[in-house]
């Protein structure tokens, strides 16, 4: 008989959003799901995906995004948070690596933190591809 998994507390919507990382990373969809709220209204967007809502269609996404062999890692950049008492947003961009340490691609990532009675959770993840702009360095004054 398989031994019940204790659901962690996470006590700030940090803790959180590391444990989401930290599931994604090791492709453990048991891990993944305990950082999101258990709510049919959970949303979730990968990168060039469709919108899923539902704590069983936003599973089966995960499962489909793990069942692949591509291990990847992440590092986040240009951070923000917005954190009330009982919500709280992270902006972020996500720069993403195979295991190997080569690019992957960059994302920008809107996550979502709602504070319920087990702690914060995810209830919404919302990641779009982005390319790399080059922007033009400023010129002198036109001769």
């Amino acid at each position: 008989m398989a031994k019940a998994r204790s659901m962690p507390i996470y006590t700030s919507p940090q803790d959180a959003a590391a444990a989401f990382y930290q599931a994604f990373e090791a492709q453990d969809i048991d891990a993944m799901m305990t950082t999101w709220a258990d709510d049919e209204d959970i949303v979730c967007v990968h990168p060039g995906g469709q919108r899923v809502v539902g704590y069983d269609a936003v599973r089966s996404a995960w499962e489909q995004l793990f069942s692949g062999d591509t291990k990847l890692s992440f590092r986040l950049d240009h951070v923000v948070v917005l954190e009330t008492v009982g919500l709280a947003m992270q902006s972020a961009i996500e720069h993403v690596y195979t295991a190997e340490g080569a690019a992957h691609g960059t994302a920008a990532a809107t996550n979502v933190f709602m504070r319920t009675p087990t702690g914060w959770r995810m209830v919404c993840h919302h990641a779009s591809p982005v390319t790399s702009v080059v922007m033009p360095t400023p010129s002198g004054p036109l001769h």
